[in-house]
C-alpha cells in the first residue's frame, strides 16, 4: 500500500501537480465520520489494524479514538458528519486525532481546490470573466499563505477560502480554473495574498483603512462603479476583489487581466 502511494506521488509530481493540504469539515469538531467511495474503483484504507477495502456503498465509520488512517492520492471519497453534511473530495486524506475530535486532512491538487473555491464563493450567474478572476485570486491565495493552520496548510471556511464538492468538468468553475492554470497575482516577484468580499460600497479599502498590516502587498482603494451605482450596503472586508463589481466589469466586456488590473493596481499576472 506504502510502494502504491509512492508511485501515484511521483506521478502526479510528474505531471506538474501542486498540492495543498486542506483541513475538512473542522468546524464541526466531531469526533465521528463516515467514510464512502465516491467514484467507480474502490478504496482502500490504511488502519494501524490493516487495510480496509471499501466498494459500492459501504461505509467505514471513523473515530478519534481510532485514528490514524489515511487514503492515498488520486483517492474519490466522501465524507459524512453523521446527521449534519457531506462532501465529496479528490485527493489524498489523512485521519488523526484532535483531542476529542477527527481532523480530516485532504491533501488536493492545487487546480481542484481553485475550481472548488470559484463554485463555492463567486457570485451566482457571475460571467466566465469574472470566475476567471476569481480562479487567479484564490489561487493566489494559497500560493501566498501555505501554513496557516497547524495540521493543514488551510481550511475548507472563510478563515482561509471556502470550498464545497469538486466541480465537475464542463462546470463555469471548472473551465475558469482550467483556463487560467497555473497563473497568480504577484506584487515584485511574489505571490500576493489576494483578498475578495461581496460587495465593496462604492469603493475597496486599503491596508491601512482596514486595519490590516499583513501583506507586502498595499491593497490600494479602488472606485467601484457597479456598487456605487447599485448604492447597496457593503458586505465583507472591502479590501481587494469586489465579486459583484467583478461581474458588472465581465458584463461590460472586460477581461478577468482587466478585471484584476482594476481591483489588484501595480500586481501582475504571471
Amino acid at each position: 500500500m506504502k510502494a502504491a502511494a509512492h508511485l501515484l506521488l511521483l506521478a502526479a509530481s510528474a505531471a506538474g501537480a501542486e498540492p495543498v493540504r486542506i483541513q475538512v469539515l473542522g468546524l464541526f469538531r466531531s469526533p465521528l465520520a463516515d467514510l464512502q467511495p465516491a467514484g467507480a474503483g474502490p478504496l482502500i484504507v490504511e488502519t494501524p489494524r490493516g487495510n480496509v477495502v471499501l466498494e459500492g456503498r459501504a461505509t467505514l465509520r471513523l473515530r478519534a479514538a481510532n485514528a490514524p488512517a489515511a487514503l492515498p492520492p488520486g483517492s474519490r471519497f466522501r465524507l459524512r458528519i453523521p446527521g449534519k453534511i457531506d462532501r465529496d473530495y479528490h485527493g489524498a486524506l489523512r485521519v488523526q486525532e484532535d483531542g476529542a475530535a477527527l481532523a480530516l486532512v485532504v491533501e488536493m491538487e492545487i487546480e481542484t481546490a481553485v475550481a472548488s473555491v470559484v463554485a463555492a464563493e463567486s457570485v451566482p450567474g457571475a460571467p466566465p470573466a469574472a470566475l476567471q478572476a476569481q480562479a487567479v485570486v484564490a489561487r493566489s491565495f494559497y500560493r501566498a499563505l501555505r501554513g496557516r493552520h497547524s495540521r493543514a496548510d488551510f481550511c475548507d471556511t472563510t478563515h482561509c477560502q471556502f470550498l464545497r464538492h469538486p466541480p465537475r468538468a464542463g462546470s463555469p468553475a471548472r473551465d475558469a480554473a482550467l483556463s487560467t492554470r497555473g497563473l497568480t497575482l504577484e506584487y515584485r516577484g511574489r505571490a500576493i495574498e489576494a483578498f475578495f468580499s461581496s460587495r465593496c460600497g462604492g469603493r475597496t479599502r486599503a491596508l491601512a483603512e482596514a486595519g490590516w498590516a499583513i501583506s507586502a502587498y498595499p491593497y490600494f482603494a479602488v472606485e467601484c462603479a457597479s456598487c456605487r451605482r447599485d448604492r447597496r450596503p457593503a458586505q465583507g472586508h472591502r479590501v481587494g476583489l469586489c465579486q459583484h463589481g467583478a461581474a458588472a466589469m465581465a458584463r461590460g466586456g472586460a477581461g478577468f487581466r482587466q478585471i484584476l488590473a482594476h481591483y489588484f493596481p501595480g500586481a501582475e499576472v504571471r
